[in-house]
């Protein structure tokens, strides 16, 4: 087992033994992120507190030598009054959740830090490069930037140790600017930098290499990158900008352990799917894309694919007949804005489906879904999906282990249902018109409450703990007063 599966393996004993909980679900059904129980973690900062392996750093607690700094201020906490006399064991991992930190105060020149394995600086804003230090933390094994503008100043390749490097930027319009040859660090396992930062596949074998977001391939016009070289890639984000021919990235076919791969398009004016895909695919993402429904015919041969995400018109027309022989192990389908108005599903379409999330198909009316679907499908969702969708849906669900689930829909217009001014009414907006439907209820009752004598205390019990929220309480004051 490789590590981060014996990792997960500890992740779900937690999670098994309630320690753990579950936050969110990937769109296969799989553990996406989770949290811990107030309680929970109370206990373990207080045991982590005490037994000097923790030190929060707030408001109301002071800096204190410890082998984790969670700093949660508006000011840098590091400094050589606070951290001066500290011995080089003592501070392992830096996490900095403060957002108004003025860079230029920020200093990791001290000795205490030369030992650092983790540095998580992403909830700053930098508006200038980092701090040249950061480079002379040879011992960093986790490093994560959010800024603006160019780090070529920077040399990454002193931190021979590292294993995961997030770069960011925080403002879409200020993209940054990063040296080419990060890829080059020995150890590195986990690169993620935004989009639009040219990274070239290295000219030497990185075996290390397990995820990269995202590699970026302007025109066909240069030397067709070599998969070859990176041949442990697990994860991969391709963006590209440029015409490319078909075979343009044949070479996919030699990442023989690539399970995750999302293509993204920018400027090109027509994409053509590569010739080959790694043979072991199991999620697949398109986005930008812009490609006839028929070219699914070739994504339904992937013989391991699992999850399947078309994104922004990813694919485009208004009929999509899916061959019979495709997607024999496709559990999951998620299309998100598209002007599909026709989708036919018969005997032998996706038979191992589980999951169907439609998101913004606003030409999607109904959907035929036959009895193929039945045994193994458990869950439709549908996103600002017109109602009369939602409504075929729930006719199928009656009767069987079916979910279907809206979140918000797209309502035709009365009397006239081939009008393009159709409201989309989202998920908040319901929320609100709900709240205000129970508030105006609940104050009807608090009004018959009143005419007989009784106190606004009890008016108040009436209310549902879940309508206690900040909305509930200002808008109901502002209606008493």
């Amino acid at each position: 087992m490789s590590l981060e599966e014996v990792a997960e393996s500890y992740l779900h004993d937690l999670i098994n033994r309630g320690l753990v909980q579950i936050n969110e679900l990937s769109l296969d059904g799989n553990l996406k992120s989770c949290k811990v129980h107030d309680r929970v973690h109370e206990i373990c900062v207080r045991e982590a507190i005490k037994g000097n392996a923790l030190c929060v750093i707030n408001d109301n607690h002071a800096p204190k030598s410890s082998h984790w700094l969670s700093c949660q201020t508006s000011h840098w906490p590091i400094t050589q009054a606070s951290y001066g006399n500290c011995t080089l064991d003592d501070i392992r991992s830096v996490l900095i959740f403060g957002k108004d930190v003025y860079y230029s105060k920020c200093r990791l020149a001290y000795p205490c830090l030369k030992l650092l394995r983790v540095l998580d600086l992403s909830f700053l804003k930098w508006s200038r490069s980092m701090p040249s230090e950061i480079t002379d933390l040879v011992h960093l094994r986790y490093l994560s930037l959010s800024t603006i503008g160019s780090l070529h100043e920077l040399q990454f390749l002193k931190l021979k140790n590292l294993l995961t490097l997030i770069v960011t930027s925080w403002m879409e319009k200020c993209p940054l600017h990063l040296r080419c040859d990060i890829l080059g660090l020995p150890q590195l396992r986990d690169l993620r930098v935004d989009k639009r930062c040219s990274q070239y596949l290295p000219c030497l074998v990185k075996e290390n290499l397990q995820t990269l977001y995202w590699l970026k391939i302007a025109s066909s016009d240069d030397e067709k990158p070599n998969f070859r070289m990176v041949p442990n890639l697990k994860e991969l984000g391709i963006y590209i900008e440029g015409q490319l021919e078909p075979s343009y990235l044949e070479s996919l076919v030699y990442l023989h352990r690539l399970e995750k791969l999302k293509v993204e398009v920018g400027r090109v004016e027509r994409f053509c799917l590569p010739t080959s895909f790694p043979p072991n695919l199991k999620k697949l993402t398109l986005r930008h894309t812009y490609l006839p429904w028929k070219e699914m015919d070739t994504i339904g041969r992937l013989r391991h694919l699992e999850v399947l995400k078309v994104k922004d018109f990813a694919f485009c027309g208004s009929k999509w007949e899916p061959s019979k022989q495709g997607f024999r192990k496709l559990k999951a389908l998620l299309i998100s804005r598209s002007n599909l108005k026709y989708w036919n599903t018969s005997f032998n379409h996706f038979p191992v489906l589980e999951r169907l999330v439609l998101r913004y198909c606003w030409e999607l009316k109904q959907i035929e879904i036959y009895c193929s679907f039945f045994t193994t499908l458990k869950l439709i969702v549908f996103e600002c999906c017109y109602s009369s969708l939602v409504t075929s849906a729930n006719k199928i669900s009656s009767g069987r282990p079916l979910r279907v689930r809206k979140i918000g829909t797209k309502v035709e217009m009365p009397n006239n249902e081939s009008s393009e001014d159709e409201s989309v009414e989202s998920s908040n907006e319901l929320s609100v018109r709900k709240l205000k439907e129970k508030v105006s209820k609940s104050l009807n009752a608090f009004k018959e409450l009143k005419r007989k004598g009784v106190l606004v205390g009890s008016w108040l019990k009436l209310i549902r703990p879940s309508l206690m929220n900040k909305f509930s309480i200002v808008f109901m004051s502002s209606c008493i007063g």
